[in-house]
């Protein structure tokens, strides 16, 4: 019998490849060397060795591909992954808003006033708020004492939470090695548990360790961590890395259930639970409700985890504190850290933080403390980190575009929401940074291939931001900042009709009539006035500064009294000179949906219309 010479090729994993592999090996073997391998029923087990061979060479590189944390693609494996290098992801975020309640009317059945012990709001008070459209429950996050004033009880700086609010008890098991215990919920908001373990009748509350070079053997605290299904387990210390757990210590886990849409920006809420039996109540929302999210997703971990290990629980480098910073607020839209040499003007020593949280433009001075304070554990002493908020450019869109009509069923109306949408999308996909850039072509190409029908579009922009002056009785002085040159084309450009600078109206003290707003001489001159009828009367005529190459509008000291804005705002709209943006350190760029207009036209010469280039209308660049 001849020897076969052939060789299979192992590391061809192909379906065809392996198949072809086996029929040539068994072409060399004398016994099949006139054998028909295409025809004959041999060749299906062939295929069937084939698909054997296949499934199992994907199977172990799938498996292969989840023991790395860039490649894996199953969640409880980029967990783990992420576990190997300290790093925890985020749980889901409840939203939240800051609240006065004031209960009046607080009177016993006999006529007195009850004791203030009594009137404790307890953890997990239910009030309910109706936001676009929805209702939706929000309970308090801990208890609160009032401060009275004859029968008004009047509860300060009290946290609503969005969701509800529940319980598990566990009793402790020395006999299960590395006991974790699991939550009954899968939406659970760990920044929100409150971990109470009653040892022989003393109960002590534990705190979640961020820290273990501060755990003695003694220390009370818990750890928490996904498991392999999503929900969130708690275990404790071993006796070395904080307190070990007795036989029969009872433990109980207070926390919040988030609802699967958030209600970020509801600012009205009603009391739904009494206090002692009370509930004549008025409300006044400080802060309305932000910081809803979602589950860290499995793109972030695998971003963040990296960047957490490098830091290595300490503060030295930018990159450092931008770790740090996302991991104490996991809920950060986008983040921005740079040195107080880099500053405008330099302030030396400082740390710059910006961040914008998701679903909100500002953090609440509540959260700002609560990062800072994390921050302030890990950084140099000769450092001081701030936060500050996002410096947001919102870019108004004003798109008109052309379409031929035969080739969609769309209606125009139709179309336009859907060049909004697109732009919207643009906006999500492309400017989600403090490292953003605008560029107009970029936008005009998304929006002609929005659909098949759009055969052009002229699409101008124009830039806004927010001023948020002081409301008091001093005079003061303001900048804003655009970081991108404006429109100027020359001296005194149209100074008649007000310039380039559009603001929202507001109140000077002296004048509780007149609704004052600013606009620019195209001279680099900031100027102030009030309307009667459509004239234009001049309070100010050097009410400050306009740079027209770098963007920067300086406001002379000024004592405002309010705003036409109800959030105590004055809006700057401006022209820019080019039509890409950049974003300069610390702002952000924004497109919102309010901020867009689209028209849409029917192109005639491409439909055919009677009037086709002699009534073709075209869209001027300069619509502004």
């Amino acid at each position: 019998m001849a020897v076969n010479s052939s060789q299979i090729n192992v590391t061809d994993l192909d379906f065809d490849n392996i198949s072809d592999n086996l029929k040539n090996y068994l072409k060399g073997q004398e016994i099949f060397k006139d054998y028909n391998f295409e025809g004959a029923t041999l060749s299906i087990l062939i295929d069937l060795l084939a698909y054997a061979s296949h499934i199992g060479a994907v199977n172990t590189n799938i498996a292969a591909s989840e023991l790395f944390l860039d490649s894996a693609q199953i969640r409880k494996n980029v967990v783990s992954r992420a576990k190997d290098l300290g790093f925890t992801p985020a749980s889901e975020s409840a939203s939240a808003a800051i609240m006065t309640m004031v209960l009046s009317n607080v009177r016993n059945a006999d006529g007195s006033i009850p004791s203030t012990t009594s009137m404790i709001m307890p953890r997990g008070t239910v009030f309910r708020t109706n936001y676009e459209g929805s209702n939706y429950e929000f309970v308090t996050s801990t208890s609160y004492t009032p401060t009275v004033d004859s029968n008004k009880f009047t509860y300060n700086n009290v946290e609503l939470v969005q969701g509800t609010y529940s319980q598990d008890i566990f009793i402790n098991d020395n006999q299960i090695k590395n006991a974790k215990y699991v939550l009954s919920n899968q939406r659970v908001d760990k920044n929100r548990l409150t971990v109470t373990v009653n040892s022989g009748g003393t109960s002590s509350t534990f705190a979640l360790s961020t820290d273990i070079s501060t755990i003695t053997t003694t220390s009370k605290v818990y750890y928490t961590q996904e498991n392999e299904d999503g929900y969130l387990e708690i275990y404790f210390g071993d006796g070395t890395l904080g307190a070990k757990l007795l036989d029969g210590d009872i433990i109980t886990v207070d926390y919040v259930v988030v609802d699967d849409t958030h209600a970020d920006g509801a600012n009205r809420f009603t009391q739904v639970d009494a206090v002692n039996g009370f509930s004549d109540s008025s409300i006044v929302v400080s802060t309305a409700a932000t910081g809803g999210a979602e589950k860290e997703s499995m793109e972030s971990i695998k971003f963040k985890a990296t960047k957490f290990y490098t830091s290595q629980n300490r503060l030295v480098t930018l990159n450092d504190y931008k770790a740090k910073v996302q991991e104490y607020y996991p809920n950060a839209d986008a983040v921005a850290v740079w040195g107080g040499e880099d500053n405008n003007p330099p302030e030396y020593g400082k740390v710059f933080i910006a961040l914008k949280p998701q679903n909100a433009d500002y953090l609440s001075e509540t959260e700002k403390n609560v990062v800072l304070n994390n921050l302030n554990k890990l950084n140099m002493l000769t450092v001081r980190p701030q936060i500050i908020d996002a410096d947001i450019v919102k870019i108004l869109i004003s798109s008109t575009f052309k379409y031929n009509p035969a080739l969609t069923t769309l209606t125009a109306g139709e179309l336009e929401t859907l060049v909004k949408n697109t732009i919207v999308k643009f906006d999500t996909d492309n400017l989600n940074g403090f490292d953003a850039i605008f560029r107009h072509s970029n936008l005009t190409k998304t929006i002609d291939e929005a659909d098949s029908a759009i055969l052009s579009n002229t699409t101008n922009i124009r830039l806004k931001k927010k001023l948020k002056p002081t409301i008091s009785s001093n005079a003061k002085g303001y900048s804003i900042s655009f970081g991108n040159a404006l429109f100027n084309p020359h001296a005194g450009h149209n100074a008649a009709s007000g310039g380039i600078i559009i603001t929202t109206g507001f109140y000077v003290q002296g004048d509780s009539v007149n609704i004052n707003y600013f606009d620019d001489d195209g001279n680099g001159v900031l100027r102030r006035y009030y309307l009667s009828g459509s004239t234009r009367i001049y309070q100010d005529s050097a009410a400050g500064t306009v740079n027209y190459s770098t963007g920067l509008i300086s406001i002379n000291a000024i004592t405002l009294t309010s705003t036409v804005n109800t959030d105590t705002s004055i809006d700057f709209t401006v022209i820019p000179s080019g039509v890409d943006v950049v974003a300069e350190r610390g702002n952000l760029i924004d497109i919102s949906v309010d901020d867009i207009k689209t028209t849409g036209e029917v192109d005639t010469i491409a439909s055919g219309e009677s009037s086709a280039g002699v009534g073709f209308n075209t869209t001027s660049t300069s619509s502004y």
